[in-house]
């Protein structure tokens, strides 16, 4: 009798295990399909010590993300995007919405943006704990 109960304990367990990775499985191509078909793009920069490695971008309208490494600071990093007309000096009056990196960077790590819409104009982004000099974005 105990033969039959674990049998049958095993069969369930199974069958749960397999509907539950066949149900994950398709959440991931639904994820996949979305991201194909989204309209955002994803930018890929990295930060050394005191610089990021793209000096400048030059988009055009529309929504990205940007996804920043950390490759070589000892300290944790940020990021940000401001317009280059809100700046006062190297003073960053406003940054652009969604323009932060959602936590901060530690070495060997990434972080990404929230969906950031840039329209055209010209932005400049840094990070103020490394910290860098401010980066071109010109979209046009």
């Amino acid at each position: 009798m105990n033969k039959i109960k674990f049998l049958v304990a095993a069969f369930a367990f199974v069958f749960t295990m397999t509907n539950t990775l066949s149900a994950q499985k398709m959440t991931d191509k639904k994820m996949d399909k979305m991201t194909a078909h989204s309209d955002i793009t994803v930018i890929e920069l990295a930060q050394v010590d005191g610089a990021f490695t793209t000096e400048s971008l030059s988009l055009k309208p529309g929504k990205y993300q940007f996804k920043v490494t950390n490759t070589e600071v000892d300290h944790e990093v940020g990021f940000v995007i401001q317009k280059a007309s809100d700046m006062e000096g190297d003073v960053m009056k406003t940054a652009v919405e969604n323009s932060f990196a959602k936590s901060m960077i530690a070495k060997g790590k990434t972080e990404s943006t929230g969906v950031v819409e840039l329209k055209a104009g010209e932005y400049v982004y840094s990070c103020p704990l490394n910290p860098t000099p401010k980066y071109k974005i010109t979209v046009k």
